[in-house]
């Protein structure tokens, strides 16, 4: 019986990055597509730039101000192409999500979270970065104790400066800074608004500050709910001090994550080594002994139960499936082909590295050869989010029926009939 594809990818999604960046920017809103791209993966590959228009540039340059946005911007389109190219290029298919991603925090997050800091203190008026990251310390406390220093307000008084009544709407100010300076709560994107007005209606004369107080505030909110959010895997202030502090050497991430993987692999090392004996045998070009089918049948179902007594979750079943559309290809068994093809395409992103875009042409390509357009729009959709062009001009071009027919024909050159079983009826 074939495992669902419930389980989580060793490497969080696309969608589920900018989903967590936008609930620590405090602008998501009620947008469902973001939500959907999470849950399932690359489903429309031009989402993206939309959602950093509308979670990112607009909101931040209506609410902050025109440069922090474009800062921001280019800081995130940035780690979009670093983060896809080190989830093309580097496997971590023996290992479940909470395995991962102490790793990428440590290795990959933490010390771009750390260059985007020093970024913004070289640029503008900044507080303490030392402070910013003390694990003791509240983020948005440092950034407040650091403008009262500035604008010459006694210590732990900047609520009774703005607000200087203790009735009606400054006394629900003198609260909100209270909870934000305490960690009791974040400020919210519109209350970062509201006072950078109430400061800059008390002192006119430091725009230049108080337009640098604004950005820190929504750099500490962001600061504070990722920590949170890393808090279950790593201390994420402490590492990007770590970083921050220097004198120490740039880690290898291609190193860290390909060793990790493999000591993941070692507790089913003669069971991935099956795999890779099958995938020799069942290579897609090569010509087959008349015993072949059936060998490699009986080696597939041995794989299948030896692979399912290892593993509880679903981390390396895309091999499996991958082999299963395989066998099922040269067999000229197409339609169950085009499951085992399915499930591995969607098992493979953002796990098996290099391998997913072997994995997607040959399902695309099956998709195509059978017609099937919903299909070979989903793995379309995939595969461009990941920059992986088969055809020239295929970003531009429109899945349609015109399409398949175009593509069609290169199904029969991936899979020529030479390498088919000698029991394979052959294409149809």
């Amino acid at each position: 019986m074939t495992r669902s594809c419930s389980s989580q990818p060793p490497y969080p999604r696309l969608g589920e990055c900018y989903r967590l960046l936008a609930r620590a920017l405090d602008t998501k809103s009620g947008n469902r597509d973001v939500d959907r791209l999470a849950r399932e993966g690359d489903f429309d590959w031009q989402l993206i730039p939309q959602l950093r228009q509308e979670f990112i540039s607009d909101p931040l340059a209506q609410r902050v101000n025109k440069e922090f946005s474009d800062f921001m911007v280019a800081v995130v389109d940035a780690f979009h192409v670093q983060y896809v190219h080190v989830v093309k290029t580097l496997q971590m298919d023996a290992l479940t999500r909470s395995q991962s991603l102490p790793a990428l925090i440590t290795y990959l997050y933490a010390p771009y979270a750390a260059s985007f800091i020093l970024e913004m203190h070289k640029a503008i008026p900044s507080p303490p970065i030392v402070a910013l990251l003390d694990t003791g310390r509240y983020p948005v406390d440092v950034v407040i104790d650091w403008l009262e220093s500035e604008l010459g307000i006694e210590p732990k008084q900047l609520g009774r400066r703005l607000y200087p009544d203790s009735t009606g709407l400054n006394k629900n100010g003198r609260q909100d800074l209270q909870r934000w300076r305490t960690g009791i709560q974040l400020p919210s994107l519109n209350s970062i608004t509201l006072i950078t007005r109430e400061l800059l209606h008390h002192y006119p004369r430091r725009p230049h500050l108080i337009k640098a107080a604004g950005e820190w505030l929504m750099t500490a909110r962001m600061l504070s709910y990722l920590a949170d959010e890393a808090s279950v895997y790593v201390d994420l202030r402490s590492l990007m001090l770590r970083e921050v502090l220097g004198n120490i050497p740039n880690d290898d991430i291609g190193w860290i994550l390909s060793t990790l993987n493999i000591k993941g692999a070692e507790h089913k090392r003669a069971v991935v080594e099956s795999g890779l004996l099958l995938q020799e045998e069942l290579k897609r070009t090569t010509r087959k002994a008349p015993d072949a089918m059936a060998t490699t049948r009986r080696g597939l179902d041995a794989f299948r139960q030896r692979l399912h007594m290892v593993e509880e979750e679903d981390v390396s079943t895309y091999y499996l499936e991958w082999l299963e559309g395989r066998w099922h290809v040269l067999a000229g068994q197409m339609e169950t082909a085009k499951d085992h093809y399915a499930r591995a395409a969607d098992l493979a992103l953002y796990r098996s590295g290099p391998t997913q875009k072997d994995i997607i042409r040959e399902a695309l390509l099956l998709a195509a050869y059978l017609g099937d357009l919903p299909l070979y729009k989903r793995l379309k959709h995939r595969a461009l989010a990941f920059g992986h062009s088969y055809l020239p001009g295929w970003e531009q071009s429109v899945a349609d029926a015109h399409e398949l027919k175009l593509i069609r024909s290169n199904f029969e050159l991936r899979f020529p009939p030479r390498g088919h079983f000698v029991e394979s009826p052959g294409f149809a």
